[in-house]
């Protein structure tokens, strides 16, 4: 069987959105014709290096550097750990070659060294690797995938999960960052190029009119896998005494986690909302950080976070909640943004809501029968909680179409892939 080179800095037990969406493809890919072979972050000790599934197993994952062991981090630090962030105090905390890992798992420049040299030995080991598929951001495996594929004549594909200029200015408007000039070369590359939804392929292309290829631009949906276990059919959590959310938080800007704050505690105010009476399980790359601001609010109480179970833990835990929350910010980059937690949830048939901007994430929730309330306004947080919440009560909440959840389902997705796959001779 052919095989595929995963160049990535996002993979399990890292719970990053990006994580799960490596994931899924890689062990998929056999079902399509290919043998995956994936370069990944390094492990961390005891957690497992995958995720529970029915689909095929990922043999061949080569980690770029020692397992890290993360059993002196307190429960902050590890949870900015598995959301690929940096760890505040690892510096004097740990020495040595297991610093060294840690700032593999964080550290773009450092990863890029490591990956280089383990993809240098695993095509003199394997000559049976026809393709690479590499995943930004970050930047660093386009550039690597970039270089290997000049270097051994490779066929590459490039799967851009959200803006690489996360300013998203307008087409035609005038930028010289360095965020924008890398954009620009990995768009007009003229290699097939993956996005995640429809918003953002029609950016790229207004954006590069004329000089980025429509059929070079293919749209590979987030996915949910049905074979793993969490996502055995069961009927709405709508009874009981204790509410419990999934809500998760995505990195926001501060004055957007100022309003979500806001918001939720006027919810509890509102309705008189004692302790043991609502449970939040808290997901996504922003919970460090609303950990932080909520440590001394009422709202904290509510707040339940596993940073130690990886993604087979929020799956799991997503299923035995109410209904799913996705927090994004207002900016432009948001509205192109769907979580991929989100769409496990959606394949999970819970009742779905967002706040979000008017963009593919809101757009996804109106559709599976959810409600949606804009980014920032503390207000209408309140009154979203507060619908969902009565909804719940009264037994109204709408579970997500069966028509909507086979279109995220992982063997529709892996069909689109495949047709990106073919866009392009290999040789």
């Amino acid at each position: 069987m052919r095989k595929v080179l995963i160049l990535t800095r996002n993979f399990p037990p890292y719970v990053t959105g990006s994580a799960s969406r490596v994931w899924k493809f890689a062990s998929n890919f056999t079902t399509i014709g290919w043998e995956p072979v994936v370069v990944a972050p390094p492990a961390i000790a005891g957690m497992a290096g995958g995720v529970k599934s029915g689909a095929n197993p990922v043999n061949e994952v080569c980690r770029i550097a020692p397992d890290l062991d993360a059993g002196e981090l307190d429960a902050a630090g590890r949870c900015a750990l598995l959301h690929g962030q940096e760890v505040p105090g690892t510096t004097g905390l740990f020495k040595g070659r297991q610093a060294k890992s840690f700032k593999s798992a964080t550290d773009g420049e450092l990863w890029l060294k490591n990956a280089t040299a383990t993809v240098e030995r695993l095509l003199e080991e394997d000559q049976e690797i026809e393709l690479l598929y590499a995943q930004g951001p970050p930047l660093e495996p386009l550039w690597l995938a970039f270089d290997i594929a000049r270097k051994h004549s490779l066929n590459i594909m490039l799967d851009i999960t959200e803006p690489l200029d996360p300013s998203m200015p307008r087409p035609g408007a005038s930028r010289s960052s360095a965020a924008a000039k890398a954009e620009e070369q990995v768009m007009l590359s003229g290699v097939p190029i993956l996005t995640p939804n429809r918003l953002l392929k029609e950016y790229f292309l207004k954006k590069y009119h004329g000089k980025l290829d429509n059929n070079l631009v293919t749209i590979v949906p987030p996915a949910f896998d049905p074979s793993h276990p969490a996502f055995r059919r069961q009927e709405p959590n709508r009874s009981g005494t204790v509410l419990r959310i999934a809500l998760l938080v995505a990195d926001l800007p501060v004055a957007n986690l100022k309003a979500l704050v806001s918001g939720l505690e006027a919810w509890i105010q509102a309705d008189g909302i004692i302790a043991g009476g609502i449970e939040i399980v808290l997901l996504g790359d922003g919970v460090p950080e609303l950990l932080r601001r909520t440590a001394k609010k009422r709202v904290r109480k509510l707040f339940t976070v596993d940073a130690t179970g990886g993604i087979d833990s929020e799956l799991e835990e997503c299923r035995k909640t109410a209904f799913f929350c996705a927090v994004l910010g207002n900016s432009a980059a948001s509205a192109s943004i769907v979580p991929d937690r989100l769409v496990d949830a959606l394949g999970m048939g819970l009742p779905l809501c967002v706040i979000a901007p008017d963009g593919e994430a809101s757009r996804l929730v109106l559709d599976a029968g959810g409600m949606s309330a804009p980014a920032g306004d503390a207000k209408a947080i309140m009154e979203l909680f507060r619908a969902m919440a009565s909804a719940w009560s009264f037994g109204n909440l709408h579970s997500t179409p069966d028509w909507l959840r086979e279109k995220h389902a992982i063997g529709t997705v892996m069909h689109e892939l495949t047709r990106a796959i073919a866009s392009q001779p290999l040789h």
